[in-house]
């Protein structure tokens, strides 16, 4: 893995993406990450768990499960984490309605995003509590929280149906994609506003849980 201060920065046309200072591009292990898309297909708890510290010792990662969200993992996903509704009794309300966590998905993110919601910050101003948001081409995959700013930037993220997890910007599953993007992330009244005006989306993009 490279380290933060070694990631490449994306110069692609401002009229399709962002300025070159806001964004980081960068593949990371394409072998860590392409049996991390395996892993993350394993439902077993305890399968999953030693498939993990198998890549460990093969790679050498720095991935390790937290214990937010233990016992109801299926109730949310990566994007009403990152933003802090995943344990709010609104967001949990939402859910239990339509059947389904995907009530905040990458559209909601991306509509956020346009009405400027979320304010975007220079990759290299990312502070402890900003939003992470991982694209593939111009699609928002999947999205976390920064855990530790500096060189060895450290993320907390859930994966799709499994849990919430501490690892690097670059030790995720291929599926997510290869740019990210950071932004101050909006208080949660912002966020709850949006999700009310919301009628339910069940056919989510990225992060299902």
């Amino acid at each position: 893995m490279g380290s933060y201060s070694d990631m490449r920065r994306n110069a692609s046309p401002p009229s399709r993406r962002p300025s070159l200072n806001m964004e980081l591009t960068m593949s990371g292990n394409p072998a860590l990450r392409s049996e991390l898309d395996a892993a993350s297909t394993l439902r077993v708890s305890s399968e999953y768990r030693e498939r993990l510290q198998a890549l460990q010792s093969e790679f050498g990662h720095s991935i390790s499960i937290l214990a937010d969200g233990h016992g109801r993992i299926g109730r949310f996903n990566c994007f009403a984490y990152a933003l802090g509704l995943w344990n709010h009794d609104t967001y949990t309300m939402h859910v239990d309605r339509d059947g389904s966590s995907a009530i905040v998905n990458s559209e909601f993110v991306q509509r956020m995003m346009k009405d400027s919601e979320l304010g975007e910050i220079e990759a290299s101003k990312a502070q402890a509590g900003d939003m992470i948001v991982y694209f593939h081409k111009d699609r928002a995959t999947h999205a976390g929280v920064v855990a530790s700013a500096g060189d060895a930037m450290s993320l907390h993220s859930k994966w799709g149906g499994n849990e919430v997890h501490q690892h690097g910007i670059w030790e995720v599953p291929a599926a997510y994609g290869d740019r990210v993007r950071f932004f101050r992330r909006p208080d949660i009244d912002v966020s709850l506003s949006r999700l009310r005006a919301t009628p339910g989306m069940r056919n989510a993009a990225g992060c299902e849980a």
